[in-house]
């Protein structure tokens, strides 16, 4: 079904810049109509599992985030891999798969409202009016996953089973003396980190999406895997520096670090004088750094696709400004899974798909400047 929702959805007119500029502008003005109009609804406590309100609101603003990144960079693919996935995940927290029609419906009529002029309104409906026809491919796709899935290229192995357990039952010393014990060497410590940290986050974040655990035990995890990069960075921080300067950050507004922080730990191994900025450095911020280090390479890790315009738009302003154009740009992370174009989209230099992917990449770009992709 997954291909022939995509088939559907190209054939979607573009929306121009100047549509998708209007809908961003009238962000705010647009969800907070659209919960006016959910709220007042009778059965807007049923339709959302009993959730609190807060909840509801939540999925707008990530709606509205989705949208204005589907329009500015006319990516339809992203919209049809993302609103299945945002389905399965509000209905694993109880949400009726009966919400969402009656959302789009608000999002319809607030559009009408809130953006002024016709052939703009027109572009953004005809999108808005192709999510309502196939709203049932969208529940479709949400139940068999179909085209969702994010595939770990590792197979699993018992110390991720031990580590995976430890971080569920919240072990922190358990996890602390596996690595103790386990890793001697840079090697062992890469392989741990591809091997047995990354595949087991996604395994938590899995579990968190379809409710089998807590937000609170979910960030537990990822305090743990943070302590225990912390404990292992002490031992192995001592490397000599054989290439040029690197800003590692995760992207504005992104809390998930985790990914970011392998790639830093990464390429400081493998001779780079890495700074690493850690998660939510806002994009006026991050231009400052960049300014005053001038790296050869900047990294970013994007986790959620509702980060995905923010990225965009740090990247182009990295490029439009005479002192950092001349700096790699190379961006990684689940935001970017399952859609192999779409980094170049959002304009950057390169993808990575995992941490060491990211080093074949700036150790090319390091010798020729030439390689944008692994």
């Amino acid at each position: 079904m997954i291909k022939e929702t995509l088939a559907s959805c190209s054939k979607l007119p573009k929306v121009s810049s100047e549509a998708a500029e209007a809908y961003a502008q009238a962000t705010d003005r647009l969800i907070n109509y659209v919960k006016g109009q959910l709220e007042a609804n009778p059965k807007i406590k049923e339709l959302i599992g009993r959730n609190p309100l807060d909840f509801m609101r939540n999925n707008l603003r990530n709606h509205a985030a989705l949208m204005s990144t589907v329009f500015r960079i006319n990516s339809f693919e992203l919209l049809v891999r993302t609103i299945p996935w945002m389905y399965r995940a509000y209905n694993a927290k109880g949400f009726s798969y009966d919400f969402f029609p009656i959302e789009l419906v608000a999002w319809q009529i607030a559009i009408h409202e809130c953006l002024e002029m016709a052939d703009q309104k027109s572009e953004i409906l005809a999108v808005y009016n192709w999510m309502v026809q196939h709203h049932e491919d969208m529940v479709q796709l949400s139940r068999t996953g179909e085209g969702l899935s994010f595939s770990v290229q590792h197979e699993a192995n018992e110390m991720q089973h031990i580590f995976l357990s430890q971080l569920l039952h919240g072990d922190k010393q358990g996890c602390l003396k596996l690595v103790e014990h386990s890793i001697q060497t840079t090697d062992d410590l890469k392989h741990f980190y591809l091997n047995v940290i990354w595949p087991a986050m996604y395994r938590i974040g899995q579990l968190w999406e379809t409710n089998q655990i807590s937000v609170a035990e979910e960030h537990l995890a990822t305090a743990i895997v943070g302590r225990v990069m912390s404990a292992l960075y002490l031992r192995f921080a001592r490397f000599e520096i054989t290439r040029g300067k690197a800003i590692v950050s995760a992207g504005p507004n992104e809390f998930h670090e985790i990914g970011a922080r392998m790639v830093a730990d990464f390429m400081e191994m493998d001779g780079w004088d890495v700074t690493y900025l850690g998660a939510n450095t806002p994009a006026s911020e991050l231009l400052n750094i960049l300014k005053q280090h001038k790296p050869f390479v900047v990294a970013l890790s994007v986790a959620t696709v509702f980060n995905l315009d923010r990225a965009r738009q740090i990247i182009q302003m990295i490029d439009e400004d005479p002192k950092t154009r001349d700096i790699k740009v190379m961006v990684g992370g689940i935001a970017f899974n399952g859609m192999p174009q779409l980094w170049q989209t959002i304009g950057a230099d390169g993808y990575a798909a995992d941490a060491e992917c990211a080093l074949r990449i700036t150790d090319c770009w390091w010798k020729t400047g030439n390689c944008n992709h692994a």
